[in-house]
This record gives structure tokens, C-alpha cells and sequence, in this order.
């Protein structure tokens, strides 16, 4: 009896431990996730610091899709974008909040990828991205994007710094034909969102 009852014993303390293993294993893959939310940074992107950016903001899934219909390979780089947007100004001289939250017609017409040697010095980067289109029925927000001179474009990934995207040889783009809506508004590098005019934007941004 005593043997029976020493097995038993055995047997709790061997299921009890276990389950510690297991539910340490499940909080080790937390961490490990939350750990990770940042990876789409690169080095010279942390130590740029704070700052803000405009842009058309875009639907994960739907734009993941359209990267896996130009390359099921996709990503074919290390680091992503927090989001996909379409940018219309870094740290902008002025701030358009009275647009936030306004839609814009997103119209994919290219896929690209490759290495960026960029001629001001600023290195290089291997980058993949989306050359597009854009327009809005908003007066007010055409009038803005007329007002850019610039590549628009989509980051899908890239080695070393999102923005060197602009540069791709968009000459040899496979075509693409896809056209999606994305909200115009304003984020910056903690990763806060502001889509409404009425958002409360960090006085560092302005």
C-alpha cells in the first residue's frame, strides 16, 4: 500500500511539473512576441530618434496579400514597416491634421525589388515595394498630393532603411492592377496613430 501510495505521489509531482514547464514555455513565447514587436527597425532608424511623419495608411492584410500575389516569397528582407502607408511627408514643415481621416484612392501599377545605391551618401539598402498611384475625391486633400513632387510608393521590406524604396529601378516593375483605399493622418516613431482632425498630436511633432 505504501509503495502504491509513494508511486502516486511520484506520479502528482511528475504531472505538477510539467505543467510548470508548459506554462513557462507559453510565457517565454510572449516575451519573445513583445520583444520582437520592434524588429521592423533598423540600427540607423533607432538612432534617428523622434520624429513624424504624414502618410496614407493602409490595410495590413489587404496589402500583404498584394505582396504575396507579386512574390510568394515575400518578404524577401529582415525588416518590415511597422504599417503599410504610403508616405506623403517626413517631419513635415506644417502639419495637416484638418485632413486626417480623409480617404484616398490607392492604385498599385508596379512591383519592385533590388538593391538602392543611393548617391548622396547615405549607402545602400536591398528594398522591395509597390510603385503607385493616388488621388481622393476631397479637393482639399488632391490639391496636397498635387502639391508633392515624389515617387509614391508602398514599402514591403527592405535591409537597411525603408525610405531608400523611392529609388528602385521602377523601369523594371512587373505590372500590377490593384487599387485599395487608405486614410490620410499622421504617425511617428513610438508607433502613435493620429486620424482626426481633432487628434491630439505630441508638441515635439509640431
Amino acid at each position: 500500500m505504501k509503495k502504491l501510495t509513494a508511486i502516486l505521489v511520484a506520479l502528482m509531482m511528475l504531472l505538477a511539473l510539467a505543467g510548470c514547464n508548459a506554462k513557462n514555455t507559453s510565457s517565454a513565447t510572449t516575451t519573445t512576441a513583445t520583444a520582437s514587436e520592434k524588429k521592423h527597425q533598423s540600427a540607423a532608424e533607432k538612432a534617428r530618434g523622434y520624429y513624424y511623419y504624414e502618410g496614407i495608411f493602409l490595410d495590413t492584410d489587404e496589402i500583404r496579400q498584394a505582396f504575396l500575389q507579386a512574390t510568394p516569397d515575400y518578404p524577401k528582407n529582415k525588416l518590415t514597416p511597422a504599417e503599410f502607408h504610403v508616405t506623403t511627408a517626413f517631419k513635415p514643415e506644417k502639419i495637416h491634421n484638418d485632413l486626417y481621416g480623409t480617404e484616398v484612392t490607392v492604385h498599385i501599377v508596379g512591383y519592385a525589388s533590388g538593391t538602392v545605391f543611393r548617391e548622396d551618401g547615405a549607402g545602400e539598402s536591398t528594398n522591395e515595394g509597390f510603385l503607385v498611384e493616388v488621388s481622393s475625391d476631397n479637393e482639399e486633400m488632391q490639391a496636397l498630393l498635387d502639391s508633392y513632387d515624389k515617387v509614391w510608393h508602398i514599402t514591403g521590406s527592405y535591409s537597411a532603411e525603408g525610405y531608400y524604396t523611392e529609388y528602385l529601378d521602377w523601369d523594371k516593375t512587373t505590372p500590377m492592377d490593384i487599387t485599395v483605399t487608405g486614410t490620410f493622418g499622421g504617425a511617428d516613431s513610438n508607433e502613435d496613430f493620429y486620424m482626426t482632425p481633432d487628434a491630439d498630436i505630441p508638441d515635439e511633432a509640431k
